[in-house]
Parts: structure tokens; C-alpha cells; sequence
């Protein structure tokens, strides 16, 4: 059986080993998840609530053990491994905490009163498929896990073949937690993988790149099975005269430079009005320089290492591009090879062209592109002038223009006086417009997107119901009496 090594990207040293899954190997896996599904459903959510509540606690309890595994496959800090483990928890504790309203049947009007009624009922999928990064592999593995089995489904994660060890350390503390090893299954390999699995699932989400969402949109439409894509971002935040500058440098710092930039919300351009683009230059500049980097499991360490020398290369090669294209670097700009080989400092830029890819594609690290703006309609224009639309920052000191300027910004979500805080707000929907996805996590939508909604109306029996109203419309004197009703209806607001 193929093999894949994991490696710590800092050291070289090998952390994993994982199998390969062959094609057959999934067939096995997803017969014998539906299998376990069908009662797994039929189980009250309270019974499935305690599964999800014994595993919060042993991420709580095993919090050491998972910051290891994650920062030796990934060379993350410390902090931002942290992270992973404080958002799976929230997330556990938010669903176990309002899933079973979210999954509740719900009445609705019916098509005549008095006559007939309606609710909507919620069934699972069956079989979910969840393909997920390398940037957050803990909690990307797991995040979605939690609602999907919680609303009756079985579930299969591919994780990125880069860090399958935290997903596989997941799904570990899911089985001591007492959930059936068939109801969550890890099946490690490349991309084709991923494609085999999606002919075996009733559902897929993916998280990562546009090209490859793009791919697994296409497959999922050929199977006719629905499908959620978050995908890339090139998040803008807006800094207006008045902002508290401080307070937005410190979000600028964490926007941009948690987890080495390698988050899918990531700060990545920012429009600065002008009257206080040198003053926030100066503060960026300032916090940025004097960041503490490395890889250690010290608290004190501010940003860690990239995924791997390939995609610091990637990295650079925007930074190289867009300097000789004419862009000028206020902070950072170089790799720190005396730290490990992904490490690269974490750099603003100014004078950045349109020419440069960096103006317009996603980066994925530690590089954030400064830009002066006349006044917000000018923020406001640039911030939309993307094909992408994840998330979106907005500072200034008038708060009433705050939700205003949030509400024009074509973005799946906007943070007010923050930038990350959308991922740690569990009751709202997160996810991407344009180019950066369909479908949401998070709130009533980050569960129901793995049920079907059925719809069930009924009517009265006596004098035939609501279908003799039809077969008595046999004259004109009955339309015009219905008509009048009608009429009476809309005056009632009904």
C-alpha cells in the first residue's frame, strides 16, 4: 500500500505516516457508512448531541496534544494553532447549543387559512463528503464535521494529503468520544482521491483554491448532488480619517499576518484614506518590523514558517513581480532561510501597479498592499474592483457610516472595527459571493446545508378539501366569489 510521509515543514523531520486510500478502499467506506447512517439518523439529537459534547471536551483536555501534531505538520505558531482548537470547540459548543432548534420542523401558512397547513421537515443528506486544506487542518476537517453529523449524517473527510495527521488525530478523539468508526472516515491521497469521492457522497463541501472549486462545482453537477465551495479571497479593508489608527494597525497586523497570511480571510489590500495614509503607513510599518518570527511551541512567537518552500516561492515570486514593476517595500520583503526554508517576513508593500499580480490575485501570505484613497466612494470602489468577494474590513471613527460603508461591500461578510472576527461568530453565516464561493458555514445555514428541507401541506378531509374548491369552479358567479376573497385576504394581510 502507497504510503504518504509527513513532514515538518521548519525541520525536514517526518512527524506521519499515512496510508494512501486506493479507489476500492472508498467504495468499502462509503457502503459501510450509509449502513451506519440509517440508525445513526434515527438516534434522538440529544443521543448524537452527547458524541459531540464528550468530543469538545477531550479537544479541550487533549489541547496540548493537538497544538504538537498541528504545528509539526504545518510550522505554524503556537498562537495560531490555538486558534484551531478554541474555533472546533466553539463551534461544537454553539451547535450542541441551538442545532437541534436550527433542525426543528417548522409550521408555515398555509395555501388557504382554515383550510389547509404546512411545515418544513429537515432529513440528512445521508452520506456528506468534506475536502478540506492545509491551512487549517484541525479545524477545517472537523468544523463542518460537527454540524453535518449532528444533523444525521455519515461523513467522509479527504484532507489535504500535506497535513492528514490533525484530521486523523480528529477523528480519533471522535471514536474515543463513543461515534462509530464507520459514521467518520479519513481517506488519505492526491487530488484524484478527492474526485473519486465525490461519486460516492450525497453531498460535497470543498474548501481552498477557485481553480480546483471550480472542478469539484462540475462534478458535483454531473451527479446532480448539491455541493458548498468556499474558495479564495483578496480582502479589502478600508481605514477612513477618524479611525482609532492604533486599533486598525493592531487588525491590520492580525488580518494579515495570522497563520503567515495563509487564511482564507486574510487581509491582503488595504485603501487608506489620505490624510491618514502616512501616519497608518508609519504604525504598519512599525508593528510589522517588530514582529517576533520562528517555530517553537513558545507563546511568544508572533508568526511561524509557510506550508512548504514551494509555496514560499510562490510568495516571493508575487513580491519580486510587483517590485520590479515598480512597487516600493515599506517593511519586510526577504525569506529568512537562517529560520527554516518557508519562512518569509512578513512585508507591506506600497505603489503597488495594476500590472503586478499582486494587485489582483490572491497571495496567501504574509504581504499586504497599502493604498491611499480621496475619501470612502473611492475606498468603497476599489474595495468592490475584484472578482473576488470573501470578507471585508471597515475602520473609521463616525459609527453610524460604518454599517453603511459594510453594506456596499460586495463580500459574503464585512467586520466592523476587526478583521477576523467572522469566523469566531457562529451564529451568522460565513462564506463567499463572486469568485470566492457558494453556499455558507456557520449559524442555520452551516447545518441545514446538510439536510434536504421537505415540505408537507395538508388540507381538510370533509367536503373534499382544499381539491373540491378546483372541481367546484365549474361557473362564473364561484370565480368571482373566490375573486372577492381574495380581495378580503390581501386587505387582512393575508
Amino acid at each position: 500500500m502507497k504510503k504518504i510521509e509527513v513532514c515538518n515543514p521548519v525541520t525536514g523531520e517526518v512527524v506521519g505516516v499515512v496510508d494512501c486510500a486506493a479507489f476500492s478502499d472508498l467504495s468499502l467506506c462509503a457502503e459501510a457508512a450509509r449502513q451506519a447512517q440509517k440508525s445513526w439518523a434515527q438516534r434522538s439529537f440529544a443521543e448524537r448531541a452527547a458524541v459531540v459534547r464528550r468530543f469538545h471536551d477531550l479537544v479541550l483536555d487533549r489541547s496540548e496534544r493537538i497544538l504538537d501534531v498541528v504545528q509539526s505538520e504545518t510550522g505554524k505558531s503556537r498562537r495560531d494553532a490555538f486558534s484551531e482548537v478554541v474555533t472546533v470547540a466553539g463551534t461544537a459548543r454553539y451547535y450542541l447549543a441551538n442545532g437541534e432548534t436550527h433542525l426543528a420542523s417548522k409550521r408555515r401558512a398555509g395555501a388557504v387559512p382554515a383550510f389547509t397547513d404546512a411545515e418544513i421537515v429537515y432529513k440528512p443528506h445521508g452520506l456528506v463528503g468534506l475536502i478540506t486544506p492545509w491551512n487549517y487542518p484541525f479545524l477545517l476537517a472537523t468544523g463542518d464535521a460537527i454540524p453535518a453529523l449532528l444533523a444525521g449524517n455519515a461523513v467522509i473527510v479527504k484532507p489535504s494529503e500535506v497535513t492528514p495527521l490533525s484530521a486523523t488525530l480528529a477523528r480519533d478523539l471522535f471514536l474515543e468520544a463513543g461515534l462509530d468508526a464507520r459514521l467518520l472516515t479519513m481517506i488519505h491521497g492526491a487530488g484524484e482521491i478527492g474526485g473519486e469521492l465525490i461519486r460516492h457522497v450525497d453531498y460535497v463541501g470543498f474548501t481552498g483554491g477557485t481553480a480546483t472549486g471550480r472542478k469539484v462545482g462540475v462534478a458535483a453537477a454531473e451527479r446532480l448532488i448539491p455541493c458548498s465551495l468556499e474558495l479564495g479571497g483578496k480582502n479589502p479593508m478600508i481605514v477612513l480619517a477618524g479611525a482609532p489608527l492604533d486599533e486598525a494597525v493592531t487588525g491590520l497586523i492580525a488580518g494579515a499576518f495570522s497563520n503567515a497570511g495563509q487564511t482564507c480571510i486574510s487581509v491582503e489590500r488595504v485603501y487608506v484614506e489620505e490624510p491618514v495614509f502616512e501616519a497608518f503607513a508609519r504604525r504598519a510599518v512599525e508593528k510589522a518590523s517588530a514582529m517576533k518570527l520562528g517555530w517553537s511551541k513558545s507563546w511568544e512567537l508572533d508568526m511561524g514558517s509557510l506550508i512548504g518552500a514551494g509555496h514560499a516561492e510562490k510568495v516571493m515570486r508575487h513580491l519580486d513581480q510587483a517590485r520590479d514593476a515598480g512597487a516600493r517595500v515599506l517593511a519586510g520583503g526577504g525569506r529568512r532561510p537562517d529560520l527554516g526554508p518557508a519562512f518569509v517576513e512578513p512585508t507591506v508593500l506600497v505603489n503597488v501597479p495594476e500590472s503586478a499580480a499582486v494587485f489582483s490575485e490572491e497571495t496567501f501570505g504574509p504581504l499586504v498592499s497599502l493604498y491611499p484613497v480621496r475619501d470612502r466612494e473611492d475606498a468603497i470602489r476599489r474595495a468592490n474592483a475584484t472578482e473576488f468577494g470573501l470578507n471585508a474590513s471597515v475602520w473609521t471613527g463616525d459609527g453610524a457610516r460604518l454599517t453603511s460603508i459594510a453594506r456596499r461591500l460586495e463580500t459574503g461578510s464585512a467586520a466592523i472595527n476587526s478583521t477576523l472576527l467572522i469566523y469566531n461568530s457562529f451564529d451568522v453565516p460565513m462564506g463567499g459571493v463572486k469568485r470566492s464561493g457558494i453556499g455558507r458555514r456557520h449559524g442555520e445555514q452551516g447545518i441545514l446545508r446538510f439536510t434536504q428541507a421537505q415540505s408537507i401541506v395538508s388540507s381538510m378531509a370533509s367536503g373534499g378539501g382544499y381539491d373540491a374548491l378546483l372541481t367546484h369552479l365549474d361557473r362564473p358567479s364561484r370565480a368571482k366569489l373566490i375573486l372577492k376573497a381574495l380581495r378580503i385576504m390581501g386587505k387582512l394581510g393575508w
